[in-house]
């Protein structure tokens, strides 16, 4: 895993870029130990081996395996947020509070309306990790329309 992001913002602003650019080993670093086992939960669910699950979970996964799930964990997010122009979603520069540990940065796009702010693209819900920093547990996208 890389470096332990220091503030729940830059971390929610990298994941998304991240998937923007199409930065599928990213996304993963940036997941919480708790993103991470949703992710894998729901991979198995939807008839990803056990094995390699588990091998993806410990580091251990074969190039190949792993450069295949991160591509479809990638195309997953990507279609969470297909309601919204990728290159324009922007989060927000204030993290929110949530439950204890945990903090929630709001994804946003511009309005297209004259005189009306930013419409609300979702959520990134980020929690603190062991060595003290911050990681994504889990993104919340919303339907975006005026």
């Amino acid at each position: 895993m890389s470096e332990p992001t220091a503030a729940p913002v830059p971390c929610a602003r990298a994941f998304l870029h991240a998937i923007v650019w199409g930065e599928h080993t990213a996304v993963w670093d940036l997941l919480s130990e708790a993103g991470r086992t949703t992710v894998l939960s729901v991979a198995v669910g939807q008839g990803l081996d056990r094995v390699v699950a588990r091998r993806m979970r410990d580091g251990l996964a074969d190039p190949a395996d792993r450069d295949d799930f991160l591509r479809r964990l990638l195309e997953g997010l990507r279609r969470d947020l297909r309601s919204v122009e990728l290159g324009k979603l922007t989060v927000d520069p204030v993290a929110t509070p949530a439950e204890a540990g945990r903090v929630v940065v709001e994804m946003q796009v511009p309005s297209e309306i004259p005189g009306t702010g930013p419409w609300p693209a979702g959520r990134i819900v980020l929690g603190r990790d062991t060595a003290g920093g911050w990681g994504v547990d889990r993104l919340e996208p919303r339907l975006v329309t005026p």
